[in-house]
């Protein structure tokens, strides 16, 4: 029991024990609170215990469910695939050098927060995943070139939200760019355009990007010097080609495994 009294030693508040027949619990024991001869009423502690876990239970997936639409919004934003939401630097396990080397290259890019990186090779190696563990960890947006094609060709028509200059200007500033899937079809010369434009201005402000192709290089085409219409170098302009040769790290991962049917 606890007493509280006035300065005049009235009492003011005590506590005391009482039997409370729950139609849950049966008879508990709880406390009675008196102030200045009033009582509380009598409660099941245990009810009122659930209550409370309850109450902090559904606090707690409330939380869960808002981090959870919070998370994909940014994945959205960054225009991330779900099948990348959880993928990390560490889930990415190399079964050859070139893929060890490619996680190596995008591991400095993203602590050094600057680099040009272009990862070759045919689907399935983990072009997309590394790539995407860039964006996640420096902020910016994941596109394949048909996405930007479409978003520029759109920014022609009446209803668009911005104009072309707009949106290359965006591609140019955020903090990280990946552009997958390049080489699917051959550039028009307004792609190059874009593109030449694109990549110089994150070259003169030290952005970094990270270019990826199921494409060859030339050097390495099976068809000779001539190269074929699956050559890298044929998808871009001599300038683009000339500002990625300065100092551009290119991993050609031509010998690695499919890493989807892996997983």
């Amino acid at each position: 029991m606890e007493n509280i009294k006035t300065t005049e030693g009235n009492l003011l508040f005590n506590t005391i024990k009482k039997t409370f027949i729950c139609d849950k619990h049966g008879p508990v024991e709880c406390d009675i609170t008196i102030i200045a001869g009033k009582a509380s009423e009598a409660f099941c502690p245990l009810c009122q215990a659930e209550k409370i876990a309850e109450f902090n239970e559904k606090e707690e997936q409330e939380r869960k469910e808002k981090n959870k639409r919070v998370f994909i919004e940014k994945m959205q934003e960054m225009n991330i695939e779900e099948e990348f939401y959880f993928s990390t630097l560490d889930s990415y396990v190399p079964q050859v050098q070139s893929q060890a080397d490619a996680k190596k290259a995008i591991k400095e890019l993203i602590e050094q927060k600057h680099g040009k990186v272009i990862l070759l090779g045919s689907n399935g190696c983990g072009k997309t995943h590394l790539g995407t563990c860039a964006v996640k960890a420096l902020g910016g947006k994941v596109y394949t070139m048909y996405e930007i094609s479409t978003m520029i060709r759109q920014a022609y028509s009446p209803l668009a939200r911005k104009s072309e200059l707009e949106i290359v200007n965006e591609l140019a500033s955020i903090p990280m760019l990946f552009i997958d899937e390049m080489g699917r079809s051959k550039g028009s010369s307004a792609e190059l355009n874009w593109l030449s434009y694109i990549l110089d201005k994150r070259h003169q402000r030290r952005l970094p990007f990270i270019l990826a192709t199921n494409a060859h290089l030339m050097n390495d085409c099976p068809h000779g010097k001539k190269g074929c219409e699956e050559c890298f170098e044929n998808f871009l302009g001599n300038d683009i080609i000339s500002r990625l040769g300065q100092d551009s790290k290119i991993i050609k991962m031509y010998d690695a495994p499919d890493y989807r049917r892996r997983k």
